[in-house]
């Protein structure tokens, strides 16, 4: 096999008469997503080598392609309901706007699932992701209820076994960034098989930004200002991620 800079080790060993296992070692310690497919009888895996992040101050972004999804929308999709009613949809479309004007500005190519109140299920969001091939692919959604004030984060998940959690760096950075600089308690990281955090193409997480049924965070999650203090968090978070990430 000839030398890449990105492969450290390739090797493979027959486990049983119908098995081969396929063992990968990256020179970095993140994994960028990959693509597996049959040609003919061959398995061919495709792996994405780091982004190339920009040395200009103003737009260190220049050149990646980030896709955000907002969740639910529609008129029969609409998340969970806040005190006096009012849509998660609509906060979290909100929300991803204002991210995507703020990547915009770092010089990044946002692709959003929706811009508008439109119905869209999991896989078709998840279809765009592939679709697309992103660098990354946070989604963005609130709870339902919860008893206390609390910020959590899922990472990439697969159903097929043996792959390594390729965003699990991404979701506890975004989760600790989000905790530390918006001074918000911690619901922790957890993993789980969801569809849209399931295309392995580009690191995917899903955050759950707030509890639309707590008063208090209801209360935080509308207001305008705290909405916009979030999208800096957010933009700030995700550039800090990738310079950190690209350089290990």
């Amino acid at each position: 096999m000839p030398r890449n800079r990105l492969i450290q080790r390739f090797d493979w060993q027959q486990i049983s008469p119908t098995q081969v296992q396929y063992t990968v070692q990256l020179n970095s310690r993140h994994q960028w997503g990959y693509q597996l497919r049959y040609e003919g009888t061959s398995l061919v895996l495709s792996l994405r080598n780091p982004p190339v992040l920009s040395s200009s101050r103003r737009q260190p972004l220049t050149g990646l392609r980030i896709f955000l999804d907002p969740g639910h929308g529609g008129p029969d999709d609409l998340g969970a309901r806040g005190p006096t009613g009012y849509p998660e949809k609509d906060v979290a479309l909100i929300v991803s706007k204002l991210l995507r004007d703020r990547l915009q500005a770092r010089g990044a190519t946002v692709i959003m699932s929706r811009t508008e109140d439109i119905d869209l299920g999991p896989n078709e969001r998840a279809a765009m992701i592939v679709e697309q091939e992103p660098h990354l692919a946070p989604q963005h959604s609130l709870q339902r209820s919860a008893p206390t004030m609390a910020m959590r984060s899922t990472p990439q998940a697969s159903a097929r076994s043996g792959i390594k959690n390729q965003a699990q760096d991404l979701a506890e950075f975004l989760h600790d960034y989000l905790v530390e600089t918006r001074d918000r308690p911690s619901y922790g990281v957890f993993w789980n098989n969801l569809a849209l955090t399931r295309p392995a193409v580009a690191p995917s997480v899903l955050l759950e930004l707030g509890f639309m049924i707590n008063p208090f965070e209801f209360e935080w999650i509308v207001d305008s200002q705290e909405q916009a203090r979030l999208a800096d968090a957010l933009a700030d978070g995700i550039e800090a991620w990738l310079q950190r990430a690209v350089s290990e």
